[in-house]
C-alpha cells in the first residue's frame, strides 16, 4: 500500500513525526500534503509528536545555526542547518544584526539593529521563512526584554501569539502587551508581593508562560525572586527557588526539553556550580526543585550571569556557552558528574551566542488583512 492510499488519520499520524524540514520539502511534491501542513490542526499535532532532537546557535549576525551535540566519547557539536534572516528594507547582511532572541512553538522573536543604530522585532519562522516586522510607537531600547508566548484564542478555537514587553530600570519598571493578530500595544497591571528592581533574560516554557529570575526589597530586605507569567491570564506568579540566593550569587535558567525549568547557580566564584531541575510544570499546582548535578570548576573557569547552558537530566551532563570570543571562536563547555570539564570551539564569527532547545515547526505567523497591518509589517 501505498502512503497516499493510508486512511487519512493514520497518514497524519506518520506525517506528524517526521522533522520539520523535510515536510517543508515534501509539501511541494503534493497539493493535498502541502494544505495539510499549513492546517493549524496538524501543525499544532506536529508540535506536540513531531521530533525535538535540535538546539539551536545564535550569532551576533544573521545567521542562526541548528545544532545536535554528541555527548559519547569526544564531545562534538556538528551544525545540521542553516537560516538566514532577510529585511527587503535592508538586503545586505552588515546592514543590521540579530541582538537578542526569543522562541515558542518554533518561532523565534528577534531583538535586531540596524546600522544607524535603530532597533526593530521580527516575529520569524526559520523552517518556512515567513517573517512579521513590528512597529512600536516609542523607539525601543537594546535593554528592555521582549518575550513571545501564545494563548487559547477562543474566536479561532486556536493559538494565537503576543509578545510581552518590559522596559524600564531601577523601580520605575512597565509591562506591555502586543497583540499580533490585532497589531496593537497595551499596558498591563503588574503587581507583585516585592519591590522589583531587575529583571534579566526570559525563558518560555510550551509558549505558554515566560520565567524570569529578579532582584527586589521585600520587608527592607533585597532578595533574588523566580517569576513567571501566563500569556492566557496575563497574570505574574512569584514562585519558589531551591534555595535563598544573595544578590550577588550567579543565576541563570534554561529548559528541558519543553516540560522543565532548569537553573544554573553559584553562590560564589569559590563555590561549586549547582544544576536545579523542577518537576513537569503543569502536572501539579506546586513547583519543585530537585539538584541533579553539581560540579567542581577548574581554576580560572566560572560561569556568567545569564549564560546560556543546556542539561541532559540523565545523563547528568551540562553544555554551557562562554560568550567569550577567542580569535573568532566561542567555547562550549560539556561538563559532568565526573568533574572532567571539556572544551569545544565552535566558529560563530561573533562575539554574541547563545544555544537552547528549539523544534523546527510549520507554525504559521499571522499576518492581517487590512492595509495599515501591511505598511507595519
Amino acid at each position: 500500500m501505498m502512503m497516499l492510499e493510508l486512511p487519512e488519520h493514520l497518514l497524519e499520524e506518520i506525517l506528524c513525526r517526521v522533522p520539520a524540514m523535510s515536510l517543508k520539502r515534501l509539501g511541494s511534491t503534493c497539493k493535498g500534503w502541502n494544505r495539510l501542513f499549513k492546517d493549524r490542526r496538524f501543525t499544532r499535532m506536529h508540535l506536540d509528536k513531531g521530533p525535538k532532537q535540535f538546539l539551536i546557535h545564535m550569532s551576533k549576525g544573521l545567521r542562526v545555526r541548528s545544532m545536535s551535540v554528541d555527548l559519547h566519547r569526544l564531545p562534538h557539536v556538528k551544525v545540521t542547518a542553516e537560516f538566514s534572516l532577510t529585511n527587503p528594507q535592508y538586503p545586505l547582511d552588515e546592514e543590521f544584526e540579530i541582538h537578542k532572541v526569543s522562541h515558542c512553538d518554533g518561532l523565534l522573536l528577534c531583538v535586531c539593529i540596524t546600522k544607524e543604530d535603530n532597533t526593530r522585532l521580527v516575529v520569524w519562522n526559520p523552517c518556512t521563512g515567513q517573517t512579521r516586522w513590528i512597529q512600536r510607537e516609542n523607539c525601543y531600547d537594546l535593554y528592555d526584554n521582549y518575550s513571545l508566548g501564545s494563548y487559547q484564542d477562543k474566536r479561532c478555537n486556536d493559538n494565537s501569539y503576543n509578545i510581552l514587553a518590559h522596559t524600564g530600570f531601577g523601580y520605575d519598571h512597565k509591562f506591555q502587551i502586543y497583540e499580533i493578530n490585532s497589531n496593537s500595544w497595551r499596558i498591563i497591571d503588574a503587581t507583585f508581593d516585592f519591590k522589583l528592581e531587575y529583571i534579566g533574560e526570559g525563558v518560555s516554557l510550551k509558549g505558554k508562560s515566560t520565567y524570569w529570575i529578579v532582584s527586589g526589597e521585600k520587608e527592607k530586605r533585597l532578595g533574588i525572586f523566580l517569576i513567571s507569567f501566563d500569556y492566557t491570564t496575563e497574570r505574574f506568579e512569584r514562585l519558589r527557588l531551591p534555595n535563598k540566593y544573595p544578590c550577588s550569587a550567579t543565576l541563570s535558567l534554561s529548559i528541558v526539553r519543553e516540560e522543565k525549568l532548569s537553573m544554573l547557580s553559584q553562590r560564589a566564584i569559590k563555590s561549586k556550580p549547582e544544576i536545579w531541575v523542577t518537576n513537569k510544570i503543569g502536572e501539579t499546582q506546586v513547583v519543585s526543585w530537585t539538584m541533579v548535578l553539581a560540579v567542581y570548576l577548574q581554576p580560572g573557569l566560572c560561569i556568567w550571569d545569564g549564560v546560556s547552558f543546556w542539561v541532559d537530566e540523565k545523563k547528568k551532563v551540562v553544555v554551557c556557552c562562554d560568550n567569550l570570543k577567542d580569535q573568532g571562536k566561542t567555547t562550549k563547555h560539556i561538563f559532568g558528574e565526573d568533574n572532567k570539564v571539556k572544551q569545544v570551539d565552535f566558529e560563530v564569527g561573533s562575539s554574541l551566542s547563545c544555544m537552547f532547545y528549539y523544534v523546527p515547526s510549520l507554525t504559521q505567523i499571522y499576518q492581517g488583512i487590512t492595509g495599515k497591518r501591511k505598511r507595519d509589517e
